[in-house]
């Protein structure tokens, strides 16, 4: 097989650990999303001459939106037989477990409240502005997704692709130490440290060239999702500053809905089930949860795009 076909990804998530703080990239990344959307949101408020106090309000209510409803959608879309006998477990979050259809519906929850509380404005109207910033966080959080080695791609049946070592359906620790023969566990537990040396022993020694080959070669679908969401954050921002679609309520909402979650829709063909009850589905969770998003949004564009021939018809 010709190596330079593919890419060997062994990054490590945890950035740094220092026993009683662990930081990962994922963390790190997800932070990001919330700080850039945080300015961009900024910047559009004060363009368009609103209340500077909004700014706080509305940050603080997408982002507990989001988080309670990514988790919440992960809990009852996709593990809900899990977690009814582990409810302890359901604020866990660090353990993983975040579904982008989750947050959807935790974002329209928590703007509509503070459209009622604070703006007093159509829900749409803030809504044709977060969804720019929504577009442009899962950039981030598929990257996070990559870095974690998480939500992979299925196997290309190519010589091309990406090799997730750390996926470990792939290959597990157990695996690395019984090839490498160095004891990567402390006690029970796994030790960060002794995985890393054993993973540089496993890269860089030629006699287990051989063993890496056998690693399958997977689509790096969370690059591709993570492209497609930056696309659709390029065009809605465009449509935000250059057209009057900011004025049109709804319709950069819609033009999300529909864009996002169709590309999700495809998407979803090349990576591998979340969950095993997929196993046996035509279309994955995914796909089935993203079909009425994309139809909502089709409504909403013509919506908007009626509304406002019937302003600038003439009476």
């Amino acid at each position: 097989m010709n190596t330079l076909l593919y890419v060997i990804w062994t990054i490590d998530p945890t950035l740094f650990d220092l026993g009683f703080l662990s930081v990962r990239w994922y963390g790190i990344l997800f932070a990001m999303a919330f700080m850039a959307g945080f300015y961009i949101l900024q910047w559009m408020l004060k363009r368009e001459n609103q209340p500077a106090a909004w700014m706080d309000s509305v940050f603080l209510t997408v982002m507990i939106g989001t988080i309670l409803g990514a988790r919440l959608g992960h809990v009852f879309f996709y593990q809900w037989d899990y977690y009814q006998q582990n409810l302890m477990e359901i604020p866990m979050i660090w353990k993983g477990g975040l579904a982008s259809h989750g947050a959807a519906i935790g974002i329209l929850i928590s703007l509509y409240i503070w459209s009622k509380r604070v703006s007093k404005k159509s829900m749409l109207w803030i809504l044709d502005r977060v969804v720019i910033l929504v577009a442009l966080s899962g950039l981030f959080i598929r990257g996070g997704n990559f870095m974690n080695h998480e939500i992979v791609g299925k196997p290309t049946q190519t010589e091309s692709g990406v090799k997730f070592m750390r996926n470990y359906d792939d290959i597990s620790p157990n695996d690395v130490q019984q090839i490498t023969h160095m004891d990567v566990f402390e006690g029970k537990n796994l030790d960060r440290g002794k995985l890393n040396a054993a993973y540089d022993e496993l890269l860089t020694n030629p006699a287990y060239t051989s063993i890496i080959e056998q690693v399958p070669n997977r689509y790096p679908a969370q690059l591709y999702e993570a492209l497609a969401y930056f696309l659709i954050f390029l065009v809605l921002m465009a449509a935000y500053i250059f057209t009057a679609a900011g004025t049109m309520n709804g319709l950069l909402f819609g033009v999300y809905l529909t864009t996002a979650f169709t590309a999700r829709f495809f998407i979803e063909f090349l990576k591998e089930v979340q969950v095993d009850f997929e196993e046996s589905m035509v279309l994955d969770m995914g796909q089935w949860l993203s079909i009425p998003l994309v139809i909502a949004g089709v409504f909403f564009v013509i919506r908007a795009v009626m509304l406002k021939n019937k302003e600038t018809s003439p009476s």
